[in-house]
């Protein structure tokens, strides 16, 4: 798999195992971000560290939780613990490829992303716009 494919994957999975809720998106002074909708408890962290020995960035991936306050009831914990296990063997999976690019290819990416949520707005604009 070629290292762009790499990243198109991890995006993918991020996608997919988090029901859309959570995506890959370009950052603010990070190349790359996890954002969420609100509704999200446990969430996911990635950042692209770069090795100073090898020059090459590594995928950093972690989860965190959200805080939050009030009682639930077991409904809602079983939900809430449901949403802890995806995230977590989603975690494990992205650490477990070692994912690491060289810097030409995470800009190329972070450029193919950009160029997607600018698609995406400009659609939802017009979806808007035509209501």
């Amino acid at each position: 798999m070629k290292e762009i494919e790499k990243l198109r994957w991890m995006k993918e999975r991020i996608a997919e195992e988090t029901g859309g809720k959570q995506w890959l998106s370009t950052g603010i002074g990070l190349p790359l971000m996890v954002k969420m909708q609100d509704s999200c408890q446990a969430a996911l962290y990635v950042a692209m560290v770069k090795n100073k020995q090898t020059g090459k960035y590594h995928a950093d991936v972690k989860g965190f939780l959200r805080s939050f306050s009030g009682y639930c009831d077991g409904n809602r914990l079983g939900q809430l613990g449901e949403e802890i296990g995806r995230l977590s063997a989603l975690v494990s999976e992205l650490e477990a490829a070692a994912l690491s690019v060289g810097e030409d290819t995470l800009l190329a990416f972070c450029k193919e992303l950009e160029q997607q949520e600018v698609q995406i707005r400009g659609e939802g604009i017009c979806e808007t716009s035509e209501n």
